[in-house]
């Protein structure tokens, strides 16, 4: 008997022939558009979460700077002492502070300050420092000297207190007085000092710091 040949298997059903076709051209790219959009808004989120990260990071920065900054100018202030400094020609006559208003590179206030502890004399040193503020590049920085009457050879701390400044102004007070310079060889007796010193440090953003200590340690 003649074998009858095999037929043919049917076509598959449409639901089949889709599965095995896939995702189209046209469902691609916009499955890809969308997953661009998430990634750049997820992106976006994370860097301004940085950002506003490195801004907290940059004012609390800023802030601790200003600060000790203002403690440490008003113990300075605090602690001037009378004590008067032998200038290094060895001739002019010694002076116990000088300030004014910042010119060029040099100090705009000078002095000595006592209060530099030293227990038990364990040190040979004096409990008196020679501190010197100066304006440069836009930087307040404090000078120290280990003594009074400084050497070449004298030790000498410096310390950058503040930063982006654009001008120092400075008054001291006297009684009922008011001067914007004082120079402690003038003539008056070195015993005296001003009864409060008021310095205003103006930033180049033109914000302003303003503070004022009484001197020699008055309440």
């Amino acid at each position: 008997r003649e074998l009858m040949p095999h037929a043919h298997r049917s076509l598959p059903d449409s639901s089949w022939a889709r599965a095995q076709v896939g995702f189209t051209l046209a469902e691609t790219l916009v499955a890809l558009f969308i997953l661009a959009i998430v990634s750049a808004s997820g992106a976006a989120l994370l860097i301004g979460a940085t950002t506003t990260s490195q801004q907290i990071k940059e004012q609390e920065a800023a802030a601790r700077q200003l600060d000790i900054a203002q403690s440490l100018i008003r113990q300075d202030i605090a602690s001037m002492s009378t004590r008067a400094i032998r200038p290094a020609d060895g001739f002019s006559p010694a002076g116990n502070l000088f300030g004014e208003a910042p010119r060029g590179e040099e100090a705009f206030l000078r002095f000595v300050r006592n209060g530099w502890l030293n227990p038990g004399l364990i040190d040979p040193r004096s409990n008196y420092q020679a501190v010197r503020y100066y304006l440069r590049n836009g930087s307040i920085i404090r000078e120290a000297s280990l003594r009074p009457d400084a050497t070449a050879g004298t030790p000498v701390s410096s310390k950058v207190l503040l930063e982006s400044v654009q001008a120092v102004e400075i008054s001291f007070y006297r009684g009922e007085q008011k001067s914007e310079f004082w120079r402690g060889d003038a003539g008056q007796s070195l015993s005296t000092l001003p009864d409060l010193i008021e310095m205003t440090f103006i930033f180049e953003d033109t914000s302003r710091l303003t503070l004022a200590a009484l001197t020699g340690g008055r309440l």
